[in-house]
């Protein structure tokens, strides 16, 4: 026959096998830590049901409550800042529109001419273009012919844009007003031209933003007689926008 027998111990009482305690100890540790990450979990989850339930409130309430429940929006202050800075944002800007005058209101004036025929003056050596509305909002612009007058007074985007097809070496536009008794340019434009004729195409573009006043007229003259450009809205055109 044979016998197992084990170690005895201190005191008579059989040894306990060192590699068996470490692994109970290792496994009651590892249970120890899924049980504090199973109960950190649950919080972050009440927290996290709980910030929606006042998000949810906010939204429909619109903001703050007034019952004294100051704890809670603290919370939700605490918790999401954002959340708060952007119903601020939003009240601020709702509120602004409510304060409104019906003369804020009011759409602003546009004007978008297209070229609907061409003059040349031989006498002043000079080309103007004269337009036909594409596009009008409001009543403070008017186009007549050859000029844009200027019913309404306050800033406005002025910009222009002539399709040349020409060879002579430079050509361009000038925009200018007359008002206020007296004449300016506002902008000029000016660009080189191929000497091919097949290939003697180019835009000149111009925009700017200027003060005009009530009575202005304003007008596109090409300083060069017989001037050759495309009477494409695409191509040729001027508009003015209020700001």
């Amino acid at each position: 026959l044979v016998s197992s027998s084990v170690a005895p111990g201190r005191h008579g009482r059989p040894a306990r096998d060192p590699a068996l305690s470490v692994a109970l100890w290792l496994s009651w540790g590892a249970s120890w830590g899924l049980w504090r990450c199973a109960m950190a979990l649950m919080m972050q989850q009440a927290e996290l049901q709980t910030l929606r339930r006042e998000v949810s409130r906010l939204q429909r309430t619109g903001g703050p409550s007034r019952r004294g429940d100051g704890q809670a929006w603290q919370s939700l202050w605490e918790q999401s800042p954002e959340v708060l800075e952007a119903w601020e944002n939003g009240e601020q800007s709702r509120r602004r529109r409510a304060v409104l005058t019906p003369k804020q209101r009011k759409k602003h004036s546009v004007l978008h001419l297209v070229p609907v025929n061409i003059t040349s003056k031989e006498d002043s050596d000079v080309t103007e273009v004269m337009w036909q509305t594409a596009l009008r909002r409001g009543r403070g612009l008017e186009a007549r012919g050859y000029v844009v007058r200027v019913w309404e007074a306050g800033i406005y985007l002025l910009y222009s844009q002539v399709l040349f097809h020409d060879v002579t070496f430079t050509m361009g536009q000038v925009v200018s007003r007359e008002g206020q008794g007296r004449e300016e340019t506002l902008f000029r434009c000016v660009r080189s031209m191929p000497s091919n004729p097949a290939r003697a195409y180019n835009s000149c573009y111009s925009a700017g933003v200027f003060h005009l006043y009530q009575g202005d007229i304003l007008s596109v003259i090409i300083p060069r007689a017989r001037a050759k450009l495309s009477l494409s809205p695409h191509g040729t055109f001027l508009g003015l926008v209020k700001l």
